[in-house]
């Protein structure tokens, strides 16, 4: 999300106050091609939400996260590797933002912000949905914008397959690749002469959509720099998953492989042996599909499950709940590898 730093709407408290009202534990400010907002001191406990400061490096393609740094990292959009490379040298981790985006023809004739180079390396992310990213995808014409205008969850369909296809086939050659999800919020407001009425990517309102949970080994304390560590630790781990919690929030979800008195959260590798299983919990009953190496590996419906494993790879779950009559995008997980 963006705050007054580049070209958000809000100042970086009161972002915190928003989402503290939405219910937020913790933002993530990635201001354009600045780290003002750290600087000036702000990045700490605001509002009772851990409100941590990073950067989006790059301007026109190859947008990407750079988080738990202290220094300005110089855009390249013609190398991204060396963005890439700076990030890792400041002992931080990056994320590759909205990679393929549609673009709209009624906002900058279609101007996208994909990424370019999928040959780079060392990169510990991809943000498989992006909410404002979406939602400006799916507006074609003036019936369509007017529509998402008021019904902003029928442009957001769930992460694209190219993106997931791409994040299969880093995962399946060992990459640690780990899944995001985020706002990428701006508040941006727009209307005729000086009446501002219309609101795009509202902080409040994609606060309560796409959002990344983590799994830390003990509750945030209130301490600003354990809590910092803690939370960094569980993204770059991917000991997390993305929610889209506008519906249901996903609080309370689980997926982990287990033997014995042994249990192996999301983002690490397991090794293969007699009795390993996976276990996993949904918030309510939905549709689970579990993916295996890229390919849907299993189908189920309810909130509890414990399954044999038997065979090697990268599983990662998706769920989808019911929603009137068809069903939603609700839960990604990052991955287990079964080595």
């Amino acid at each position: 999300m963006h705050s007054k730093y580049s070209d958000g709407e809000y100042s970086i408290q009161q972002i915190a106050k928003l989402a503290h009202k939405a219910g937020l534990d913790f933002i993530v400010i990635t201001d354009h091609e600045t780290l003002e907002g750290l600087h000036n001191g702000e990045e700490g406990y605001h509002h009772k939400v851990l409100t941590l400061i990073g950067e989006e490096v790059n301007d026109i393609c190859n947008h990407y996260l750079a988080l738990n740094i202290h220094t300005v990292v110089p855009n390249n959009i013609e190398n991204p590797q060396v963005v890439i490379d700076e990030v890792n040298r400041q002992g931080g981790f990056g994320i590759i933002a909205h990679p393929i985006e549609k673009g709209s023809p009624l906002y900058k004739n279609g101007i996208t912000f994909n990424w370019t180079d999928f040959n780079v390396t060392n990169f510990q992310g991809i943000e498989i949905w992006n909410y404002l990213s979406q939602w400006k995808d799916g507006i074609r014409g003036l019936i369509s914008g007017i529509c998402l205008l008021f019904f902003p969850h029928k442009g957001l369909t769930g992460p694209y397959p190219e993106v997931m296809q791409w994040l299969d086939e880093l995962q399946a050659k060992g990459e640690p690749i780990m899944v995001f999800g985020g706002s990428d919020a701006h508040n941006t407001r727009i209307g005729l002469g000086p009446l501002k009425i219309i609101n795009i990517g509202p902080y409040y309102y994609s606060f309560k959509c796409i959002n990344m949970h983590i799994l830390t080994e003990n509750k945030l304390t209130g301490n600003f720099d354990v809590d910092k560590k803690a939370v960094y630790s569980a993204l770059e781990k991917g000991r997390s998953w993305v929610g889209y919690d506008f519906f249901h929030n996903s609080k309370g979800f689980r997926f982990s492989a287990k033997i014995k008195d042994l249990s192996f959260p999301m983002g690490t590798k397991v090794s293969l042996k007699p009795g390993l299983f996976f276990e996993i919990v949904v918030p309510k009953k939905a549709k689970v599909i579990i993916m295996k190496d890229g390919i849907r590996w299993k189908e189920l419906y309810g909130d509890f499950f414990q399954l044999n494993i038997k065979e090697k790879g990268v599983y990662r779950v998706e769920v989808y709940h019911k929603h009137r009559l068809s069903y939603r995008p609700w839960i990604f997980s990052n991955s287990i590898w079964i080595i």
